[in-house]
């Protein structure tokens, strides 16, 4: 059953619940019927698929929107979602039938860590819980789209303001829509008596609920343990004895996936999810995603409790600005991931190989970006040794172009790039220069203006200075001369809560680790204009320079 609660407009405080596989929402509706005249007698169709409810816009006057975002095509809802149509706002509450527990909900006899004397366990398969871990192997198209999936989900789980109770919901939110699963929970250990506790525990069905009410959810101590030591996600089945039955009998064999939840060297918990063999047998894709999912999980976590700490102490520590600049190249790096998965999803609609290949290469290359930035979360809180290789500029520009051409596209801006082919190869950090400027072509297509927008990326080479300029140009409105004096400052940002304020600052402190200058100057066609500045290997060695760019 979906249910609907109005928490604004004209039927405020009412209560919509319907249990029909295909369900109208509007004025006109005899299952949830609205009396708010700016929707429309048609609005939207709620429809269950596959034990899930979908959203569509039925090409309503004032469209339908989920979590502020309009809806162009059917869209799974998530349980806490918000949906606006017109001016009247409404919360969904998920499927009765998916049992949901957390925190103190729990009752303490529920789940039971064994002391391994009741589990007989096979591991099938192990996977380190680092950075080898965490790039995906290059699946079977159905698991590329659930992976993809999941990765983008966690993402942008990652930069949102949850409190880490509630992002350990969403998180076995995304686990339970992406892996089969019986039974989840996932333990944390107690800050304090460094006890592993269950912390959000999680079934597929009321049969399943049921059956943990008899008696109880026996995780392998053995398994977590051997989980925690070696930080490694295992796949294995093992015959979980019941303790109603003395005389040797089991409720069956289970497939069960453990994986840790790691942040830098901290384990903070693990992931358990279950199911009978009889019913689906986890296989090795599956258990790279979750190990993914729980690497991810644990520097969300981080990052949760950093900001909390920011709120109350007003101030963000040296590892808060990191994980901020994380959360940051994220959110850039997602309009990669967004792309790639649409291409793929297209290709694999499609039926074409060619289309859903290209669709995995352009994911593939950005999760191993977001990983790499992962592992090295302390780069902006302290000086980083760049790793210098001769490359040539035209190429990552190039590259930064192929990312954000989807999302220029689909606002009609003109985005177009000017490159000099004769410029030499120079010594850069491929990573961090990449970085420096997808920050500011990205914040240069916030800028314009939609439908008549325009972005201009140009390299040259000047043979005097002996170094190659790169300009990102645009014709927004530009920056005032009043804020230019605090524009590279960490945390300052022109987009108010559109923005974290480290992109530029990211930007300036990649373009100096490389001995180059980075500054502002107003664009020929009205708008700003960046310009990088990057010395040859020779001028590097006869003349590092002022690494300070001018601000003007």
């Amino acid at each position: 059953m979906a249910t609907l609660y109005v928490l604004q407009g004209p039927d405020k405080g009412r209560k919509l619940k319907t249990d029909d596989d295909s369900v109208l929402i509007g004025r006109s509706s005899d299952q949830l019927p609205l009396t708010d005249q700016t929707v429309s007698r048609r609005h939207a169709e709620l429809r269950r698929e596959n034990g899930a409810w979908t959203l569509r816009d039925l090409n309503s006057a004032n469209g339908t929107y989920v979590n502020g975002v309009r809806l162009q095509q059917p869209t799974r809802l998530k349980d806490g979602d918000r949906i606006k149509l017109g001016s009247t706002v409404l919360v969904y509450s998920s499927d009765d039938t998916l049992e949901r527990l957390s925190g103190d909900n729990i009752p303490r006899d529920m789940v039971t860590l064994d002391a391994g004397e009741g589990a007989d366990s096979a591991v099938v398969a192990a996977v380190p819980a680092v950075d080898d871990s965490v790039v995906l192997a290059t699946p079977d198209a159905a698991y590329a789209v659930r992976s993809w999936k999941a990765v983008r989900e966690l993402a942008e789980v990652i930069g949102s303001p949850l409190a880490p109770d509630q992002l350990l919901r969403r998180v076995m939110d995304i686990i339970f829509e992406e892996v089969p699963a019986d039974r989840g929970v996932i333990f944390m250990y107690d800050d304090e008596t460094r006890e592993l506790l269950p912390e959000v525990v999680r079934f597929r069905s009321r049969k399943a609920r049921a059956e943990a009410k008899r008696s109880v959810i026996l995780a392998s101590r053995a398994i977590v343990e051997h989980v925690v030591q070696t930080r490694q996600g295992l796949l294995c089945t093992n015959a979980i004895s019941d303790t109603r039955f003395r005389g040797g009998e089991s409720l069956g064999k289970r497939s069960v996936i453990c994986a840790p939840i790691t942040a830098r060297e901290h384990i903070l918990g693990v992931i358990h999810l279950d199911c009978p063999v009889a019913e689906h047998t986890y296989n090795e894709h599956e258990l790279r995603l979750v190990t993914a999912l729980g690497y991810q999980t644990g520097l969300a976590i981080e990052h949760a409790r950093l900001m909390q700490s920011h709120v109350e102490r007003e101030r963000l520590a040296a590892t808060g600005e990191t994980v901020a600049y994380l959360s940051h190249a994220i959110k850039n790096l997602l309009q990669g991931l967004r792309a790639g998965g649409d291409i793929l999803q297209r290709g694999i609609d499609q039926r074409d190989f060619a289309l859903t290949t290209k669709g995995w290469r352009i994911l593939d290359r950005n999760l191993d970006r977001v990983y790499t930035m992962m592992l090295n979360m302390l780069a902006f809180s302290k000086p980083r040794e760049p790793q210098l290789e001769m490359l040539r500029v035209q190429k990552i520009v190039a590259d930064v172009v192929e990312l954000v051409r989807e999302q220029a596209e689909e606002n009609q801006i003109e985005l177009c790039t000017e490159l000099d082919e004769q410029s030499p190869p120079i010594p850069v950090d491929y990573e961090g220069l990449h970085q420096a400027l997808l920050n500011l072509v990205s914040n240069a297509l916030d800028a314009v203006p939609r439908g008549s927008g325009r972005v201009r990326v140009s390299t040259s080479f000047d043979a005097v200075e002996r170094r190659v300029i790169v300009s990102v140009a645009d014709n927004g409105p530009g920056i005032p001369r009043e804020q230019r004096a605090r524009l590279f400052q960490p945390f300052y940002s022109t987009k108010g809560q559109g923005g974290t304020g480290l992109g530029l600052a990211v930007a300036r402190k990649n373009v100096q680790e490389l001995g180059g200058s980075i500054e502002l100057r107003d664009a020929p066609e009205g708008g700003a204009e960046f310009v990088i500045r990057l010395p040859t290997a020779e001028a590097r060695r006869t003349a590092p320079g002022d690494t300070q760019g001018p601000v003007g």
